[in-house]
């Protein structure tokens, strides 16, 4: 029997491997893409009817996903599909994500499916990381910004118990995925938010910019994806070459690629459930 590893990589390299799967996969991308484009057009009002159907078509597409491939596989092959049509549940606003996570909710309680509750919550934490990435994000490094002195942001992020919240939800997809998977996934997911932290591309940043992924304490690739993205965000502030961005985001989905594989010889058993013979 293959492994997760060559699963995943048999599916990643060459969608042809399943068409059935690889049309779950498109159809998986253009929910996504299709709510992305609500998100834009549709007033907020409407959008409390429309986005909660369209988060559970997401869902459940995901779960179908999972139940041909496995659970670790179907997570690792939604990454790389993100990463590489850059389409994410990242990119939605906060107020947007916390309609999905009221779905989300609904959905995990309503599955009697192994496979299906296991994906649901494990959506229902990436979620939750999201929220607390973009929060850190928002307020943690205002490095300068007079509206909000140290000791105000310190006292906002205990309040928020964001400490607690952010590694809560990171233990429980530890606890379903294994570390490897689980840091790759919420590395990917924080990448992809719209609202993330960026270094500035300044002389002083760029010493953080490189110290910063070391500090992680993660293997080498990890820590390179970490400094390419940074690397990325510092090009794109920068007002750098269009063509340039876009080269450096596919080196950056095949780092993405490498990480998933590598993080799927680690799965716990569970996680490597859901084949469909």
């Amino acid at each position: 029997m293959a492994s997760a590893k060559e699963v995943f990589l048999a599916h990643a390299d060459n969608p042809a491997y399943d068409p059935t799967v690889a049309e779950l996969r498109r159809s998986l991308t253009a929910a996504k893409q299709e709510a992305l484009e609500k998100a834009r057009t549709v007033a907020q009002d409407d959008l409390k009817q429309v986005m909660p159907i369209l988060y559970e078509r997401i869902v459940v597409t995901t779960i179908q996903i999972a139940a041909h491939v496995g659970l670790g596989v179907g997570l690792a092959l939604e990454a790389i599909d993100e990463a590489r049509s850059h389409t994410s549940l990242s990119l939605f606003s906060r107020e947007i994500r916390e309609m999905m996570t009221e779905t989300g909710v609904s959905l995990k309680r309503r599955h009697s499916n192994r496979i299906a509750k296991l994906v649901a919550e494990i959506e229902a934490q990436r979620l939750a990381w999201r929220h607390n990435h973009e929060f850190l994000s928002w307020l943690a490094f205002r490095r300068d910004d007079p509206r909000y002195p140290p000791h105000d942001r310190r006292e906002r992020l205990e309040a928020f118990k964001l400490q607690h919240r952010l590694l809560t939800s990171r233990d429980a997809v530890i606890g379903k995925l294994g570390a490897p998977l689980a840091a790759a996934l919420e590395g990917h997911d924080r990448f992809m938010l719209a609202n993330r932290w960026r270094l500035s591309p300044n002389a002083e940043h760029a010493v953080e910019r490189y110290s910063w992924p070391l500090l992680s304490l993660q293997p080498g690739p990890v820590v390179m994806l970490e400094f390419a993205r940074m690397e990325y965000d510092a090009f794109v502030d920068a007002g750098g070459n269009k063509e340039q961005a876009q080269a450096l985001l596919k080196k950056i989905a095949a780092a993405v690629r490498d990480q998933l594989a590598a993080a799927l010889e680690h799965l716990p058993e569970d996680a490597r459930s859901g084949l469909i013979a």
